[in-house]
């Protein structure tokens, strides 16, 4: 068990996560798919994951509010990253992209955004997304360039930003407390690692503090994603 331990530790440093209600077989399956993508490193140090593996390619033009995005393609049943990134885009950028590409087995979740920001800087960081989907910021814009036509078009942008910003003052509290409770679990200075490895549905558990909840159905129903959970105390991050 305890090399079993150590080489789920050792996936996650390579960025590959335990999905969701995966078995080993599969796990191992997808693991040797992925190690045949390119091998990107990982700048920023938070996570623990030292690189990942996905397929990237430098596009010109993104659209202008877009400095990347994040597809995924899928080969039976395995999930494939494919990060499209601005020739003009920040440093921080590819890091970002990087926890969508890790985060690809499991559900689409909100606070994943709030993840992905973390590698970024100053007000960004602080704030987190103020869109959760990439259409969402295409409505904004369109709707502000279309307001040229229509003055009524500027107020719905208006309503628009003050729906997107409550909404995210709202998820960024849930956030805070799911990764509050993270920390007291694990016993951990930075619960970010752990937080990686964590559903939609389990993190708005986890904001209610019924984080052992949590635990105790993972053991039962995922434990090789348990397992992966466990074997991070052995990185001592």
């Amino acid at each position: 068990m305890r090399n079993f331990e150590n080489d789920l530790a050792c996936y996650f440093q390579e960025g590959i996560l335990v999905g969701e209600k995966e078995n080993l077989e599969e796990f191992t399956k997808r693991a040797d798919r992925l190690k045949t993508l390119t091998e990107v490193d990982f700048k920023n140090p938070i996570f623990g994951i030292k690189k990942a593996h996905a397929i990237v390619e430098q596009k010109k033009p993104l659209l202008p509010w877009f400095a990347a995005i994040t597809k995924f393609l899928y080969e039976d049943e395995i999930v494939i990253p494919k990060i499209e990134i601005s020739v003009f885009a920040p440093n921080e950028t590819l890091d970002h992209e990087l926890i969508h590409a890790v985060k690809a087995p499991h559900s689409d979740s909100i606070f994943e955004e709030f993840l992905a920001y973390e590698v970024s800087s100053g007000l960004r960081r602080a704030l987190g997304p103020l869109f959760f989907d990439p259409w969402e910021a295409n409505i904004l814009a369109i709707t502000l360039l279309l307001g040229f036509f229509s003055p009524f078009l500027y107020l719905a942008a208006l309503l628009l930003t003050i729906f997107f910003t409550a909404r995210l003052f709202w998820a960024k509290t849930l956030y805070k407390n799911g990764l509050l409770e993270i920390a007291k679990l694990f016993n951990a200075k930075n619960p970010l690692p752990y937080a990686l490895l964590f559903t939609q549905k389990e993190w708005r558990l986890l904001a209610k503090r019924e984080g052992q909840k949590v635990l105790n159905a993972l053991k039962t129903q995922d434990p090789l994603r348990y397992n992966q959970l466990l074997s991070l105390e052995k990185l001592h991050l």
